[in-house]
């Protein structure tokens, strides 16, 4: 092949001529050309394309470039197999024409047979499986091999006809699947991410290889006896030990109390048995006196006693000035209620503010913004009795596109905001809106009736398939939009559908946080109305948005302080009965309602 001769419709790309001439040096400019693409192992070989090729070429390795530069060693790998596909002298033993098309006057390549060794595919996708796009922070597999989980399904995807993509059909097949007559596959040694040569190795965060190996951990020699560890055994025996001292003192003082009882016991034996009378007065008189009073005297008490004593009476001698005095108190004491506010943000509720974990987000959110806010929607087949079931169904998909696109159509009430006023929009011409609807381009005309499933199937598998990416242009990962597909392995029996609306988030208390805010308002409402039409189709539709836990805490809160209400009622209540129980009776209650508060201790 050599040259441009022609497109495949109007739209389409200039694809390659037949040619099966013999390489030819370059002209100058040409030379250079293609060495600034293809690197200095070129500046002095015979080739097979042209000045045009060469900018085709160029154009084409630039879209990818951005993509996976991060790692030299896959730029590498990726750029040498399209030169070498495109200008190599050898073209002819590894590359087979096999369908050609009548452009004009001339016929042009549109389809070929393209033969490389199984170990250039294996380590040209070993290069590239790890590395990560900076950009979205995804897999660059997503994007240059449609999320391709080996090599044989990353040079496929690289050769599919398509947009963006290859504008002919490229075929990779294996050396080993058939008789190729008269080939050879290309065979060169591909560069390993970690490679030893410092300007060709990866990074550690796009190549596992490279990372550094961790020091062996020192082997712990752990003590036991028999099979519990000396600490356990330990704890057990200081335990007993102190068990056994507690189990001899007890029993100890048990047997000095008998001892003592039957030694009285023996000395009132002695004893007369009659008491004079003289003696029964003198008990009684005596046993008055204990009771009335202690057979100890303490400073402390005194002096609490006669300052408690003094209190008392100068509070019943003043007694407007007392509950003046304590009024003012309580109201001075009461100030800073003032500034009292309940907090429902989580975390500042559950984080110090001087914590490191705190102090790192307040420095993000300075730097960078607030983190986005997510809201999500979950839709459950609940028409089974064992459990959910394969919730994807034609009609089912009719309902979500139009759900979503209320969504996205609906103006919140108080500040007329829309999805699109609120939404986190990196490319500037759609939002991000994480969903199986992504895959159709967010329009149901684009889900055709007899071929959805397996369309559906193409784009789980290779996400990053041009026909797959949503508007915003982000490869949209299984796994976030649908749920419970695991159990099969088949996408199409997935037992929930997941959309993530993401949202920009702004500094607390600011005025774009309020339409943020409201607008997701407009959406709880609209996803409440949703759930009556979900449950109409044996659906079950749960939602959250970003301030839903919030909202909760402040259901909490208000309900908590209800119940504290009642409770300190309730101990106040019974603090005074308590205290004016030896005096207080139902007789006296209802004879001296009055006299009841005061010996109750109401006011205590």
């Amino acid at each position: 092949m050599k040259g441009q001769c022609g497109k495949k419709s109007l739209f389409g790309s200039e694809l390659p001529c037949p040619d099966n001439s013999l390489a030819q040096a370059p002209d100058d400019d040409t030379r250079r050309k293609l060495v600034d693409i293809c690197g200095d192992k070129w500046s002095d070989v015979d080739i097979c394309c042209d000045a045009n090729q060469l900018n085709a070429l160029k154009t084409n390795l630039k879209r990818a470039e951005p993509i996976i530069s991060s790692c030299p060693a896959c730029k590498e790998n990726f750029f040498n197999l399209f030169c070498t596909f495109t200008c190599s002298p050898d073209q002819s033993l590894f590359v087979n024409v096999t369908a050609l098309q009548e452009a004009s006057t001339k016929y042009i390549v549109t389809e070929v047979d393209n033969l490389w060794s199984d170990r250039y595919g294996k380590g040209f996708y070993e290069s590239c499986k790890d590395v990560k796009f900076g950009a979205t922070g995804g897999k660059a597999m997503d994007f240059i091999g449609g999320g391709a989980k080996n090599y044989t399904s990353f040079l496929k995807f690289l050769g599919d006809e398509k947009f963006l993509g290859s504008p002919f059909q490229i075929n990779f097949p294996r050396p080993s699947s058939g008789n190729f007559t008269n080939m050879t596959a290309s065979d060169p040694s591909p560069l390993a991410c970690n490679d030893t040569n410092g300007e060709h190795r990866c990074a550690c965060v796009d190549c596992q290889g490279s990372c550094p190996s961790l020091p062996a951990l020192a082997t712990q020699q752990h003590c036991y006896v028999g099979v519990l560890p000396c600490l356990s055994f330990s704890v057990i025996l200081v335990y007993c030990v102190f068990l056994l001292l507690l189990v001899t003192a007890v029993t100890g003082h048990v047997a000095y109390q008998k001892h003592s009882q039957r030694k009285s016991e023996r000395l009132q034996l002695l004893q007369d048995a009659t008491a004079s009378d003289d003696e029964d007065e003198m008990d009684e008189v005596r046993h008055a006196g204990i009771i009335e009073k202690p057979q100890r005297q303490y400073w402390l008490n005194t002096k609490c006693d006669v300052a408690f004593s003094k209190l008392g009476r100068l509070c019943a001698a003043f007694p407007l000035i007392t509950i003046s005095a304590s009024i003012l108190a309580i109201v001075v004491l009461s100030i800073g209620w003032i500034n009292f506010a309940i907090e429902t943000d989580p975390v500042r509720l559950w984080v110090s503010p001087s914590s490191s974990a705190a102090l790192e987000k307040a420095f993000f959110d300075d730097n960078f913004g607030p983190f986005y806010r997510a809201e999500q929607a979950f839709l459950i087949n609940d028409t089974f009795e064992s459990g959910p079931g394969p919730v994807l169904s034609y009609d089912t998909l009719a309902w979500w596109f139009d759900l979503e696109n209320r969504v996205a159509r609906f103006k919140s009430m108080e500040k007329g905001a829309t999805l699109g006023d609120v939404c986190f929009n990196p490319t500037g011409d759609a939002c991000v809106v994480q969903s199986v609807t992504g895959y159709f381009q967010r329009s149901f005309s684009n889900v055709n009736p007899d071929s959805w499933k397996e369309d559906l199937r193409l784009c789980t598998e290779q996400p990053g398939n041009q026909a797959c990416l949503p508007s915003f242009q982000l490869p949209l990962q299984r796994d976030l939009i649908l749920g419970g597909w695991e159990k099969s392995g088949d996408v199409l029996k997935s037992e929930a559908l997941i959309t993530t609306w993401v949202v920009n988030n702004y500094p607390q208390g600011s005025a774009e946080e309020a339409i943020a805010i409201d607008w997701e308002d407009m959406l709880k409402n609209l996803l409440k109305d949703a759930q009556r039409e979900a449950r109409g189709r044996g659906l079950r539709l749960s939602f959250n948005t970003e301030i839903s836990l919030e909202e909760e805490l402040n259901k909490s809160s208000n309900t908590d302080a209800k119940i504290v209400i009642v409770s300190y009622i309730i101990m106040f209540l019974y603090a005074s009965l308590a205290l004016g129980a030896t005096t207080l009776t139902a007789r006296s209650i209802l004879a001296k309602p009055a006299n009841a508060v005061v010996q109750s201790k109401f006011t205590l």
